[in-house]
């Protein structure tokens, strides 16, 4: 079986859903707030896309036979975050920033995956990276992801956290509490 088609049809649906969500984001930006860390989101851009870009170079360049159930798995991670990542930003509303942002009259949402996660769409970031470097089989593009995209996502959750507290104070440090960041369990409940 020639996987080939089938990732360049992946790739060109994917690039084309990325850019309309881009499109739709600064279409649905309103009113601007007060913006903290600014380069962050460029940083995090440029260093997905070097990462896709990456695993796309790898594919076509490393002659490896393709593991379909691996691609499978990456290719079922990135479909099964798309309506999640929809039901955040619909869950912000006006709220909704790629940069950490605090808008006029700026209140904590609880509600959606805001009840499971405190940090919905950066989960959804994290396993999409993921996917991009398990449908073509990247392994060398994934370790890359691991060592550079993930930590700076874990940067960018502790600063946007820093900035909630500060503005939001106990609501959101209650909040912290009861909801976990990431992934949705608490360590307690592992017992």
């Amino acid at each position: 079986m020639n996987f080939t088609p089938i990732y360049i049809t992946f790739l060109i649906v994917s690039t084309i859903y990325r850019f309309r969500r881009l499109s739709r984001t600064h279409l649905d930006r309103r009113e601007s707030g007060e913006i903290f860390v600014k380069p962050i989101y460029k940083i995090m851009f440029l260093l997905y896309f070097m990462v896709m870009i990456s695993a796309i170079v790898e594919y076509f360049l490393l002659d490896r036979r393709i593991n379909l159930v691996l691609s499978g798995i990456g290719f079922l991670m990135y479909v099964s975050v798309i309506p999640v990542r929809e039901w955040a930003i619909r869950s912000l509303g006006k709220f909704m920033s790629e940069h950490i942002e605090i808008k006029m009259g700026h209140k904590l949402v609880k509600e959606g995956p805001y009840k499971y996660l405190r940090h919905p769409l950066l989960s959804c970031l994290l396993i999409e990276t993921t996917a991009i470097t398990l449908i073509p089989n990247s392994y060398y593009s994934l370790i890359g992801a691991l060592m550079l995209y993930f930590p700076l996502a874990f940067i960018r959750m502790y600063l946007e956290e820093r900035v909630l507290i500060e503005k939001l104070g106990q609501e959101y440090l209650d909040y912290k509490k009861e909801v976990p960041g990431l992934i949705p369990l608490k360590l307690k409940d592992i017992r």
